[in-house]
Parts: structure tokens; C-alpha cells; sequence
């Protein structure tokens, strides 16, 4: 805090205060400057994000088979057969003779009470050990479980255990959470690919050893748990297999291995979750558990063979499932063009075209057509939105390269902006903001390429009557100022669309060698691409350049904060040489007033 003006009376402090406005003008204007950068580069960083979308959205729309190559299907009887298309369906007609039976999933169930009858129902969610079962569960006494896990570092069929496995009936392998089948010993030939042999002592350092029926693939995730029996145990555990089959028809076996303390609702969730594909729940009138296959269909291609074998007195004698009481699955059988086949599922996919079928039906009856043709709408739909897409990039960047600029109306300072309403500040900055990118170079250039990449013709097609955009009824608009926006003729699309869907498709996603041989989508996703490369170099903001040195406006940023900082450090000096003159005048004032008033007292005393 300074206290000046005791000599001359006069107000040094504004005086100092005004005099350093007027030294600050040129840095004012250098902020001014660098505010208007600031908002050009934010300017030019809005167009590059709306090209990024722009370019992603081709990719995900006009350039995927899938959109414009859309088929629909449609069934003569959906109260029989629902018909959906893929891509990949070919115009036609399928005919379902007859659907001869439904695929069922296998299915088994408890063939007693799990509750003994003199005692209370079992809880669900209690401890196996406190419940009132009938049947036994075959524990046996354990005392640790030793777990070990090895992430295999190189393809190979054994490995070396730090843990002393058992007794192999209570050893659970899992590869990647897949339970294989623990053997003892080969069979005849080779193990299985789902099995796995414990070498006793068989390792290094007579370490035990683990050998898979096939080689494991780098990176897998082998979990081996061994539970060790004990005399005095304080956890009894029981294990017990499951068999079934997958699609390929090979055995599929899964482990388990339960302790008493478990709850009922704990076994089943372990059941659910399992490789097995099994869907396991208790009903509490019935008293009885309930398995059924995931899966609809017969896996199993031996003949008369179980879909679901249960092994270990755990399943059959505790869950009291007996495997002869299994209702097995059984295919969708049908008739299509005159073929009798099946298939696993009552939902499936015959050449691009997915069926569900809805009820059985004789041959003779009810034949119901599944028709596919071309989507026409969907494909309709996908080209107009690439062409809105497209006109809306153009009318927003034209209007940044064709908006007024206003000389006058420069970045406000801080003066200016205290002075002013919210709403004048809103107004003058809008103007202020206005015509930073007016007939940038850059951006009417990149948008001059994608005119030429639309109107040029794409050689190498195969269809030579179909090679340009105005062929299937897109131009461009009759008025000059809408910049090269484009219009669509609906009628001479569609009619494009219908005679050849696939020469349609290639016109916008061939993928030629040349640019030349590129459809057009193609064309301008690359152009886009270029043009947000462009942009980044000079605003930044992508292409990982997020630091002012690394494109040309940062660059400019960098130099106006290096020139204001110095121009602070000068308006320092100034301002103390200011102080300095004025203390200098305020010493000399009070000096001569002092010498004043001492010849004044001279005078007087005469």
C-alpha cells in the first residue's frame, strides 16, 4: 500500500494507474490476438470431430454388406415357420414340406424325494451337512485343498505340478474353466483331447505330472485342486462327473467336487455355471431336482446312447438322478425342397435364411414358401442417410468458410467485459467469432476433393452401365451457393436398387487398387482421412497431437504467451521507473516547500 501525494497533492496513484493502461494497450492487443487463435483453433477442431464421426458413420453404414445388400424373408404361414434374411441369402424360395417333429432338449429329474419322509423338507439354503436327505452323498473326510494355478507359457501337452496330487478321484483339472476328464493311465492308443493322465513322480525332481490328450495353447489357464483325506477331517467332500456332448458329437466330461457345507442353492449355481451347457433347478412341491439341457437337439451319434450321464453317488443317490430315467432330446425334423434333414435347433440358418419353427405340420397340408428378396427399403434408407450425413458436413463447413467477418468487433478485455451486459457480451463475441475461418484454404480444398471423388466415375467395376452417382439418381443440388450438397431422385434409386443391389453396392465400396478404382464411400472415408490429418497438423486436437508444438496454431499460441510474458516483465520495469520519477518529484516538492517555509520564517521575524 503506497501513500503519495503529501507534497504535491496530487492523485500519483491514477496517475500511475492511467499511464500503465496506456503502456498495456499493444499486450491488450496481443491477448486480443491470441483469444481470436484460440477460437480458431477450437473453430477447426469442431470440423475434424465432425469429420471423425463422418467417417466412422460410413464405415458402419454404407460400406457394410450387411446394409446394403439387406434381403427379407417372408413365410407363406408364420403361424408355422417365422423367416428372417442375412446379408448372405440369395433371392429365392425355399418350401417346407412338412415339419415332421420339434427339437426338444434332454432332460431328467430326480426319480424320488430328495427329503427323508420322517424328517422336515429340506432348505435350500442351508448347509448339505444339516438337511434331512434320503439318500447318501458318498463324502469322504478331507482335510486342505491344495490348488494350483499355471498359465502355460508355450504350446505343449505336459507340465510339472508343485503340488503332490492324490488320489485322481478327487483331482479336478480345468483348462481355461473347462473340467477335462482325469485318467490314471493311457487307453487304448492316445488319451483323449478332453482328458488329461497324472504321471506320479513322473516330472522333474520326481515332481507329479499332468499330460493333456492334446497340446494346450500359449497362454492358457490350467487350475488344478486336489483335496487331501484325512482321518480327522473337519470338511467331507464328494466329486462326481457329468458327461455330455457338443455340437461335433464328442464327449464333453465336467467334474465337480461339492463339501457339506455347501447349500443346495450353492450345488446348483455350480451346476448352472458349469461347462457342462445344463440347466439345474429344485422344485419344492415335487421335492425333486430338475436337469435339462441348454441346448435343444440329440448330440450324442451313438445309437440308443444318454444325451446326460451322471456319475458319483453325489447325483445318483443324494440328487437320486438316474440316468435311465433320462428323456432324451430330439432334432427338428423336416422336409425343404423335397430333403428330409434335421437340425439341433428349431431356430436355425439354411444359406443366409434363419427359420424358427413355430408348430408341426404334415407333408401334404400346410407347405409353407420362404421367400427372400432384396430389402430395398433398408438399402433406400442407408444411402440416404450417408447423403444427409454428407450434405450436413457441407453446409456446416461452408458456413464457416463463408461467414462475414467483422473487422471491428475484436476479443473483449477485461475492462471491456465489465462494462458490458451479459447480453451484449453474447452479441459482440458472436460477431467477434464470426468469418475466423472464412475462405480457409484447407478446408475448401478438402472439400473440393470430395466433390471430385463423388462426380468421377469408379473404373474397374464390372457392371460398365453403373460407374457414376448420377446413374442411380444422386446429383447435386441446382443452387450453386448450397456448395456441392446433394439431392436424390427416390424413384431412380429405388429402381437401381431393385435391378442390381450388388452393382449399387460396389459403386460405393468397391476397393480397388487405385484411388480411381475405389467406390465412391471409399473414396471419400480416404479423403476425410487426409483432410483430418490436414486439420490436426495445423489445430491439433488429433492424431495424438495435444501439445501446442505439435501443430502450427499451438506453435503461434506458444509464441504469443513467450511475447505477453516478456511484455509483463517490461511493464514491470516501466512501472517501477513510473514510481520512481513521481517519488523523485514528491522528494523534490516536499524539499522546496520545506525551504519555503523556513524563508518564510526568516521574513517574518524582521
Amino acid at each position: 500500500m503506497r501513500l503519495t501525494g503529501f507534497a504535491t497533492g496530487m492523485d500519483i496513484n491514477q496517475m500511475v494507474t492511467d499511464l500503465m493502461r496506456a503502456e498495456r494497450m499493444p499486450m491488450e492487443s496481443m491477448k486480443k490476438d491470441q483469444q481470436q487463435l484460440e477460437w480458431k483453433m477450437d473453430q477447426f477442431r469442431e470440423i475434424n470431430l465432425k469429420l471423425d464421426t463422418f467417417r466412422t458413420s460410413i464405415f458402419d453404414t454404407i460400406l457394410r454388406r450387411s446394409n446394403m445388400m439387406a434381403k427379407s424373408a417372408t413365410s407363406s404361414n408364420e403361424q408355422l415357420i417365422k423367416a428372417t434374411a442375412t446379408a448372405a441369402a440369395g433371392n429365392g424360395t425355399f418350401t417346407i414340406n412338412s415339419v415332421d417333429s420339434l427339437a426338444t432338449a434332454t432332460t431328467n429329474a430326480s426319480s424320488k424325494k430328495l427329503s427323508n419322509e420322517n424328517e422336515a423338507k429340506i432348505d435350500r439354503t442351508k448347509a448339505l451337512a444339516t438337511q434331512n436327505f434320503d439318500g447318501e452323498f458318498g463324502w469322504s473326510d478331507t482335510g486342505i485343498v491344495n490348488r494350483e494355478v499355471i498359465t502355460v507359457d508355450q504350446r505343449h501337452t505336459d507340465m510339472d505340478l508343485n503340488t503332490e496330487l492324490g488320489n485322481p478321484d478327487s483331482v479336478v483339472v480345468k483348462v481355461n474353466g473347462v473340467s477335462y476328464k482325469v485318467v490314471e493311465e493311457f487307453g487304448e492308443g492316445n488319451i483323449r483331447a478332453t482328458q488329461v493322465m497324472i504321471n506320479k513322480n513322473g516330472g522333474a525332481d520326481g515332481k507329479d505330472q499332468l499330460v493333456f490328450g492334446a497340446e494346450l495353447a500359449k497362454g492358457a489357464k490350467v487350475e488344478v485342486s486336489s483335496f487331501t483325506q484325512t482321518e480327522d477331517g473337519t470338511q467331507r467332500f464328494a466329486t462326481s462327473e457329468i458327461t455330455t456332448f457338443n455340437e461335433q458329437g464328442d464327449e464333453v466330461i465336467t467334474k465337480f467336487v461339492f463339501t457339506d457345507d455347501q447349500s443346495l442353492n450353492n450345488v446348483m449355481k455350480q451346476m448352472n455355471d458349469s461347462s457342462a451347457g445344463i440347466s439345474v433347478f429344485y422344485d419344492e412341491f415335487s421335492d425333486k431336482i430338475s436337469v435339462s439341457r441348454t441346448e435343444t437337439g440329440r448330440f450324442n451319434t451313438t445309437e440308443g446312447g444318454k444325451e446326460m450321464t451322471f456319475t458319483g453317488d453325489f447325483f445318483t443317490a443324494g440328487l437320486q438322478l438316474d440316468n435311465d430315467a433320462e428323456k432324451s432330446g430330439t432334432n427338428a425334423s423336416f422336409t425343404v425342397n423335397g430333403l428330409a434333414t434335421e437340425r439341433h435347433s428349431n431356430t436355425f440358418t439354411m444359406d443366409g435364411v434363419t427359420m424358427t419353427f413355430q408348430e408341426k405340420f404334415a407333408a401334404g397340408t400346410n407347405s409353407v414358401s420362404i421367400g427372400t428378396s432384396t430389402n430395398v427399403d433398408t438399402v433406400m434408407d442407408t444411402i440416404k442417410t450417408f447423403v444427409e450425413e454428407y450434405n450436413e458436413l457441407v453446409d456446416f463447413v461452408n458456413g464457416k468458410t463463408g461467414e462475414e467477418y467483422h473487422r471491428d468487433f475484436r476479443p473483449l478485455s477485461d475492462d471491456e467485459r465489465n462494462a458490458m451486459s451479459e447480453r451484449e457480451i453474447e452479441r459482440w463475441e458472436e460477431k467477434a467469432m464470426s468469418g475466423l475461418l472464412r475462405n480457409d484454404r484447407t478446408l475448401r480444398g478438402g472439400f473440393s476433393t470430395f466433390r471430385m471423388d463423388m462426380y468421377s466415375p469408379v473404373n474397374g467395376l464390372d457392371s460398365a452401365t453403373l460407374n457414376q452417382i448420377a446413374q442411380i439418381g444422386i446429383t447435386t443440388t441446382n443452387n450453386f451457393r448450397d456448395g456441392g450438397k446433394l439431392e436424390i431422385n427416390e424413384d431412380k434409386l429405388r429402381a437401381a436398387i431393385e435391378n442390381d443391389p450388388e452393382a449399387v453396392y460396389q459403386l460405393f465400396a468397391a476397393d480397388g487398387p487405385t484411388h480411381a478404382d475405389k467406390g465412391l464411400a471409399r473414396r471419400v472415408r480416404a479423403s476425410a482421412d487426409g483432410l483430418i490429418e490436414q486439420i490436426s497438423r495445423q489445430a491439433g486436437g488429433n492424431r495424438g497431437r495435444n501439445m501446442n508444438h505439435q501443430f502450427a496454431l499451438g506453435r503461434q499460441m506458444a509464441n504469443f504467451e513467450d511475447r505477453i510474458s516478456n511484455f509483463e516483465r517490461r511493464m514491470q520495469q516501466v512501472e517501477s521507473r513510473y514510481w520512481s520519477q513521481f517519488n523523485a518529484m514528491e522528494k523534490a516538492v516536499a524539499q522546496s516547500n520545506a525551504q519555503a517555509e523556513s524563508l518564510f520564517a526568516q521574513l517574518s521575524s524582521w
